[in-house]
């Protein structure tokens, strides 16, 4: 789930709000005392906004009540915050509700409605919605399955800087799964995903700089990635290693 949002917030929420706006300064007192782990006082600002409508406030109020960080730990009461906040158009509280009907979360398991949730939130462009509606095209939860589908919404994600969907688009185009089969291309998104710390990606481009599969032949840029993604306990990048530790000089 998303954590708690703070200065990104206020200032998304000051849109459409006059300078000085009693809201926002407010919002800002609830995330100071957040920060400072006064969780009462957060509440006692972010309350009677969240009430009044603030999908900030509301979002931050499920992250409370989905932690039990000042609120007693319940789901089903937090999974309702973010519904508030979904329908007032805040797209990472339209991403936890659909999370939530994936998982069956106190709401009931329902495909059909995550992804109704999950389209609202990819079409407000948040990526982690844009890859995992197009894992659900992938599986054909919700929706029939369909490939292209699935590799649409995963190259938006992935062009957004969204690690997971860079790995999987990588396996993808390497696989010619929806897309047309280009290792060079494939090797790029492993390149762009291990970049970012995922250890997958990290696994995939050592072995492929290693052998120059679809990318310039460097056995020790590949043996560094391969020992990055060990080191982050990737199991498989440590039987590589191993395979070509006796390569290396």
């Amino acid at each position: 789930m998303v954590r708690i949002r703070g200065s990104i917030a206020v200032l998304c929420l000051a849109v459409g709000l006059v300078a000085g706006s009693a809201s926002a300064s407010d919002f800002q007192k609830g995330w100071d005392a957040y920060q400072k782990g006064d969780f009462a006082g957060a509440i006692a600002e972010w309350w009677p906004l969240a009430e009044d409508g603030d999908v900030g406030a509301q979002f931050n109020l499920g992250v409370m009540y989905d932690e039990g960080r000042g609120l007693p730990l319940d789901r089903k009461k937090a999974v309702q915050w973010w519904r508030r906040a979904a329908g007032g158009g805040d797209a990472q509280a339209m991403h936890n509700v659909a999370l939530a009907y994936i998982a069956g979360d106190e709401v009931g398991q329902n495909y059909d409605q995550a992804v109704v949730w999950l389209e609202k939130a990819a079409a407000e462009g948040l990526p982690r919605s844009q890859y995992t509606l197009g894992k659900m095209f992938h599986y054909g939860l919700g929706v029939s399955r369909d490939a292209e589908q699935s590799a649409k919404f995963i190259r938006m994600a992935a062009e957004a800087g969204y690690a997971k969907a860079q790995y999987n688009l990588g396996k993808m185009t390497r696989d010619g799964d929806g897309v047309p089969q280009d290792i060079e291309a494939a090797a790029r998104w492993f390149l762009a995903a291990a970049k970012q710390g995922h250890a997958g990606a990290q696994n995939h481009i050592g072995v492929r700089m290693i052998r120059g599969e679809g990318i310039g032949r460097d056995p020790i840029q590949g043996y560094m990635w391969l020992l990055l993604a060990s080191r982050q306990g990737h199991r498989l990048a440590g039987e590589n290693l191993d395979a070509v530790d006796d390569q290396l000089s």
